[in-house]
């Protein structure tokens, strides 16, 4: 009954290829169908009143059971009815050990005439749940605009089953646009689990080109003929696809919810949203500013060691790890492939498991064997053919979880890029270099430097080497609070502009975020960006908060000579930069690490002192020399948005400014 508002006719003198916007975990609705295919009912699209009213319905039991476990310290009750709750609360969600869906659930819209964007803006009014569909809900009013929302598509998955079955409908659905559009290619954007779906069904396209074996084997799972093959899985149907935050080598915190290493990281958590929310905008109003690192501290001290004791106990309950979990064959393929066999033995360790799950696990074997080991082979055959693949991801950042490894907070950085990681806390010794006779190197080229200026990621080792950019700082799938991740993804899915990570200097391989809400960015003026050598002559520093000025206090240098005139007082307005000259250069040898703090003052923040530290590496021609013997230097961590002053500092500033006011009243 529903009837596109934009004729196939329209595309056809469109020179612009149509976008696919391919999102994250969840971000497809779920629906209940009655059996002549109408919805019946919505049981998944972030309806927290829902979820909450469902609860709801358990809080007098939970209550007792929560008394009962504190006076007797046995939890067996209140596992049970938790349990309860949760198994309440997602009944309709849930499917079966065989893949299967419990219910006749399913995602809605699939068909290209009823997902486009112009088809959506004209009629998200009057037809139910459509405005639902729109997802990357900051970055699709921008594509929007650039192409005409006619040429915009929202691709929508069960997110729950496997993902050679998501990247099958999203294969399907590529072919459905083509032909909708008359089209010959779309672009593709894709993040966190889109970017696991997109990068898969690259893949699949490589492997299916190449034909063979792994191709008939695909064949057989998804129950398809070998010649049917091409007509979804082909390399023919991409122009541009960007992979932002991919999870497709596996997803750290789907690891840790498996095994019960599940330790919540509350000041990641704050600092995640802190980054890409004003959660007070939509109740005070006024400007739709991020938030400055003013808030993390007050949680920066507190023990969550019982509680988190207590979820992987509850998560680890049968009928929640058995019932819901694990059914769930989206995230048997979160696990990467380091693990995954581990897991599988571990957790299915009964015949009657084996057998049960087995359905489900034939999917998610192939992709671990048979895709996730070979995913630099198969996305470089896709580039020779003519797919410009690209990856952007964040680093530098421990997960949301308590895993202390290189990530965006939710996804590794070896993992969604391929790259070499050091383990958290250490970086490579000065002078490392990469190894081009390491046969895991994918660029041997000795003149590229795929060193992060943190010396702690070698990107010669990912997937695509020349086409991965890195972005220190920026968490996960927040691309749009970025504005140079926000550009960079735009030149990248919708021109033939940047062909790697060569060829503009304006889009290094290696960034630190352009978040308001990290105050300030600073570069070196004649190095690309986390470089430094002799040729340099200022450090150019820019305010990127959106609402105030800035007010410089000083720059501290740590590893280097390198020395600057001062700054105290210099004030830098919104959106401007600064040019503050080298009184001693940058003698260093190369690959040398070295750390810049900028000290600042912003106008109308709560405290006295902000700041910011940047990682430098020396590019100067002369190399320090490499011990071989001691290949990684310990480094201290701190917080990504560090404060100047300790807790107690802090206290003493709230202090002094009460105090301020209350002599000025007098």
């Amino acid at each position: 009954m529903l009837i596109t508002a934009v004729p196939m006719a329209a595309f056809a003198a469109e020179e612009t290829y149509p976008v696919v916007i391919d999102s994250g975990y969840s971000s497809s609705q779920i629906f209940m169908f009655n059996d002549d295919g109408s919805i019946k009912s919505k049981v998944w699209g972030l309806d927290v009143g829902g979820i909450l009213s469902s609860v709801a319905k358990d809080i007098p039991e939970l209550t007792l059971s929560n008394l009962e476990y504190l006076a007797k310290k046995d939890p067996t009750r209140l596992y049970k009815q938790i349990n309860k709750a949760v198994n309440n609360a997602v009944d309709e969600m849930k499917r079966n050990p065989d893949g299967t869906p419990k219910y006749n659930t399913g995602t809605w819209p699939t068909k290209p005439e009823e997902s486009n964007m112009q088809y959506i803006y004209d009629n998200m009014d009057s037809i139910e749940h459509l405005q639902g569909t729109i997802h990357e809900k900051r970055y699709t009013p921008i594509l929007c605009k650039k192409l005409g929302a006619k040429n915009v598509f929202q691709f929508s998955t069960d997110w729950r089953q496997e993902i050679i079955l998501c990247a099958r409908d999203l294969g399907k659905y590529i072919k459905a646009v083509l032909d909708y559009t008359g089209a010959k290619k779309v672009n593709v954007f894709s993040e966190s689990h889109g970017g696991q779906t997109t990068g898969t069904y690259i893949s699949l396209c490589s492997i299916v080109d190449k034909g063979g074996e792994t191709a008939e084997k695909l064949a057989s799972l998804l129950r398809m003929k070998v010649s049917e093959l091409k007509t979804i899985f082909n390399l023919d149907y991409i122009n541009n696809a960007v992979l932002n935050s991919p999870a497709i080598g596996g997803v750290q915190i789907a690891y840790d919810l498996i095994s019960g290493n599940l330790h919540a990281d509350v000041t990641r958590i704050i600092e995640f949203y802190e980054y890409g929310n004003n959660p007070l905008y939509e109740i005070f109003g006024g400007d739709e500013y991020i938030w400055e690192s003013e808030y993390e501290w007050l949680l920066a001290f507190a023990k969550l060691d019982k509680t988190n004791g207590f979820l992987n106990k509850v998560i680890q309950q049968d009928d929640l790890m058995y019932g819901i979990v694990l059914t769930f064959g989206s995230l048997w393929d979160f696990i990467d492939a380091e693990h995954y066999d581990e897991l599988k033995a571990e957790k299915l360790d009964t015949p009657e498991k084996q057998a049960a799950f087995a359905p489900i696990i034939k999917n998610t074997d192939f992709s671990h064997h048979y895709v996730m080991p070979y995913l630099d082979e198969y996305l470089s055959y896709a580039r020779n053919k003519g797919v410009d693949v690209n990856i952007v991801c964040g680093t530098d950042i421990t997960t949301a979880t308590g895993s202390k490894i290189n990530s965006d907070c939710l996804v590794a950085a070896k993992t969604a890029s391929g790259a070499k990681t050091t383990d958290y806390g250490y970086r490579f010794s000065d002078g490392y270099t990469t190894d081009v006779n390491d046969s895991l190197v994918n660029c041997t080229d000795k003149t590229h430097n795929h060193v992060s200026p943190n010396m702690n990621l070698d990107a010669s080792y990912g997937y695509l080497p020349e086409n991965t950019w890195y972005i220190e700082g920026q968490f996960h799938a927040q691309y749009a609070y970025d504005s140079y991740a926000l550009e960079l993804t735009n030149k990248l899915l919708l021109t033939d502009e940047i062909k790697d990570v060569h060829s503009d200097s304006n889009f290094p391989q290696f960034e630190t975020t352009y978040n308001a809400k990290c105050g300030v960015h600073a570069k070196f003026d004649s190095s690309v960006s986390g470089r430094a050598s002799s040729k340099d002559k200022a450090l150019i520093i820019e305010n990127l908060s959106k609402k105030s000025g800035i007010e410089l206090v000083s720059i501290k240098v740590e590893g280097s000579d390198a020395a600057f005139e001062s700054v105290s007082g210099k004030k830098i307005a919104m959106g401007e930069t600064i040019s503050v000259p080298l009184t001693s250069s940058v003698n260093e040898k190369g690959m040398t690490n070295f750390t810049v703090t900028i000290y600042y003052l912003e106008d109308n923040s709560l405290f006295a002192i902000d700041s910011r530290k940047f990682n430098f590496t020396s590019d100067n021609s002369e190399l320090a020399d490499f011990d071989a013997s001691k290949p990684l230097t310990k480094v201290k961590m701190s917080p990504i948005y560090i404060k100047a002053q300790t807790l107690t500092t802090h206290l003493q500033t709230l202090i002094f400014q009460f105090k301020s006011k209350l002599l000025f009243f007098q």
